[in-house]
């Protein structure tokens, strides 16, 4: 039975995140949202690196995660590789792309490698570049992106819960308002989301939502200043199609 809900929510493409449609830009809504992007949501461990990211697709092969490329920067020296889903799950992974210009990364975990219970409760973010559209045009849209707790030597010490109490992963949240969708940041060189508020330690590679729950860009850096940068869906979607 497990197995063939599985296959059948794959056919019917019954893991992506439910999205909304002019919701309140209240906190009430904000966590609501937040609850329903979680099972998106997974920690990444590169050796000593870690990092966050979200699965982008999920079918009889593979679940497919986007993340930052500086969170797997260490990729070929490294050990450990090695994602946690938000219920607690520890999978192996592999890399499969990385821009050469943006700072995103493609990485898989086979779909067998996954207990069947525990892939009918993960969810995929679906990526509409139409949504940048609407976005581009506005000013302080409030947006925000899931944090993790880091628990050190996860495989073995990570707390699981089929219903990701208690599990750390994706358990938080930051958010704040775009001061600008489209900017050019120099210390990336290429134009940004910029967004005024505040950004903790292995949240690269964390996607970015509105209040509707649709992912709009991917958080990779943070200032002292409270202020948070994140390449943009239209630059992630470049990676994506040559993958095609």
């Amino acid at each position: 039975m497990p197995d063939e809900l599985a296959r059948d929510m794959i056919d019917c493409n019954a893991f992506t995140v439910p999205i909304s449609e002019n919701s309140p830009q209240t906190e009430d809504s904000l966590i609501k949202t937040a609850l329903r992007v979680r099972p998106s949501t997974v920690q990444i461990q590169v050796g000593s690196e870690y990092g966050t990211g979200n699965i982008i697709s999920i079918d009889s092969d593979n679940i497919t995660i986007i993340t930052a490329k500086h969170v797997v920067k260490t990729w070929d020296n490294a050990k450990d590789k090695y994602v946690i889903f938000y219920n607690g799950d520890v999978a192996e992974t592999d890399l499969i792309a990385t821009d050469d210009y943006y700072d995103v990364a493609v990485i898989t975990v086979k779909t067998a490698d996954v207990e069947v219970h525990n892939l009918i409760r993960l969810k995929s973010v679906a990526l509409d570049q139409a949504v940048m559209e609407y976005y581009d045009s506005i000013k302080n849209e409030v947006v925000f992106s899931l944090n993790s707790e880091h628990v050190v030597n996860a495989r073995e010490v990570q707390t699981y819960d089929y219903y990701g109490k208690n599990t750390g992963i994706g358990s938080k949240y930051i958010y704040g308002p775009v001061i600008n969708p489209n900017i050019m940041v120099n210390d990336y060189g290429y134009n940004m989301i910029y967004v005024k508020c505040e950004a903790f330690g292995g949240m690269s590679g964390g996607g970015v939502f509105d209040i509707d729950g649709n992912y709009v860009g991917m958080l990779v850096g943070g200032s002292e200043k409270k202020e948070m940068v994140a390449v943009r869906l239209s630059d992630i979607e470049k990676l994506l199609s040559s993958l095609e």
